[in-house]
């Protein structure tokens, strides 16, 4: 498969070039179900996040990425499904939330988009949070450092402890569950992000 067959040429060869420099890396080492989420910066931010989390990733990403009959075989061989954005697609929900079911991990950029200035964070979705609670999954997040894939940069990511829903249910009984968990993401994000500039 395409993905195996990447992560073994150029894993090696993109830790050498970009050094990763990862903040509570043991944090990504998670069994069974779970979601990683990440800010998006780049096109190449996937690729980064596949590199440093020592299991396999199904990343979701925007179907006009793969809108012809090639690309939609190398987004699939990537283990990508696509989503269509700005929408309730109800296909990529339940593609997501089976992944979960079967305990495997998912990956998604809860922005939807790539950071409009290119430097920080735009408004999370809720989608992220309602997969989460529907599949009871935790969600692992992270932050990606502005310009990660500049020329002679190195990787910097900061990693946070799971998100459990059911706990963040239980401490916010007031909110919605998908209410509770998003704002519980939106806030680690940005926590993440001051950690991450330290690095």
């Amino acid at each position: 498969m395409l993905y195996f067959l990447a992560y073994i040429l150029a894993v090696p060869i993109l830790t050498l070039i970009y050094r990763p420099k990862v903040l509570n890396r043991k944090a990504l080492r998670q069994k069974g179900r779970v979601i990683y989420v990440a800010n998006h910066l780049t096109m190449g931010d996937p690729i980064a996040l596949a590199a440093i989390i020592p299991r396999v990733v199904h990343f979701m990403a925007k179907a006009t990425l793969s809108d012809n009959r090639f690309m939609a075989w190398v987004f699939r061989s990537l283990l990508t499904f696509p989503v269509v954005q700005y929408t309730a697609d109800t296909k990529a929900i339940r593609k997501a939330i089976d992944l979960l079911e079967r305990e495997k991990a998912f990956g998604v950029f809860p922005e939807g988009h790539r950071a409009t200035d290119g430097t920080d964070m735009d408004t999370i979705d809720k989608g992220c949070a309602f997969i989460a609670v529907r599949a009871n999954a935790p969600i692992v997040p992270m932050y990606i450092m502005p310009h990660a894939f500049k020329l002679g940069g190195r990787w910097k990511i900061a990693v946070g402890n799971p998100i459990y829903p059911e706990e963040v249910a239980a401490r916010c009984p007031a909110k919605k569950p998908v209410d509770a968990v998003n704002a519980a993401l939106a806030d680690e994000m940005m926590t993440l992000r001051d950690q991450a500039r330290s690095l």
